[in-house]
């Protein structure tokens, strides 16, 4: 009975003897000895697993155990929340990354080597952007969550708020439930 059973594989069921009696009545092979008898049953409840497959077992179990962890943190009222307001919103953030690689990559070209200070004061344009957008969704964050879910601790969001805004919208874990601009 594995009723404290750490790991979340299935318990493997019993396979039936194959017996050793024909149909016919006669014995097709001898009676196996107790020693044989419980050396298979014990491979049949602990098989021997090649170095390969304990590793892809051992794996799937901490794979397992890590989705529900994620779910189990993911499912508070604060965090879905969050995700709800970030989804709902355009954020600049989230083009970050190939807008800064694009000036970047533009400040490489030499023809453009006398303007490298322009791309300076877009990138970091850009970047007070992004901060200004982070600073208001801080706000109207902090005044809906107080509304819908007064006394909960804010630890933590805003650097949560922070990470999904910066992340592509299809990247995203997990999925956003809402369309831009639609009401939660």
């Amino acid at each position: 009975m594995s009723l404290f059973k750490k790991s979340a594989e299935p318990e493997p069921t019993p396979e039936p003897e194959a017996s050793v009696h024909a149909p016919g009545g006669k014995k097709s092979a001898p009676t196996p000895t107790r020693r044989e008898a419980e050396a298979a049953r014990r491979a049949r409840l602990n098989p021997q697993l090649s170095p390969k497959e304990a590793r892809r077992r051992e794996r799937q179990a901490q794979y397992a155990v890590r989705d529900k962890q994620f779910a189990a943190v993911e499912a508070s009222p604060a965090r879905t929340l969050m995700r709800d307001h970030v989804d709902a919103r355009f954020n600049p953030a989230e083009f970050a990354m190939p807008i800064l690689l694009g000036i970047m990559a533009a400040t490489l070209i030499p023809a453009l080597l006398p303007h490298i200070q322009w791309f300076l004061y877009a990138s970091w344009a850009y970047i007070a952007v992004m901060v200004a957008d982070v600073v208001l969704m801080w706000r109207s964050y902090k005044r809906l969550l107080a509304e819908r879910h007064p006394g909960t601790p804010l630890r933590g969001l805003l650097m949560y708020g922070f990470n999904r805004q910066m992340t592509f919208r299809r990247w995203r874990r997990p999925a956003p439930r809402i369309k831009r601009g639609e009401a939660y």
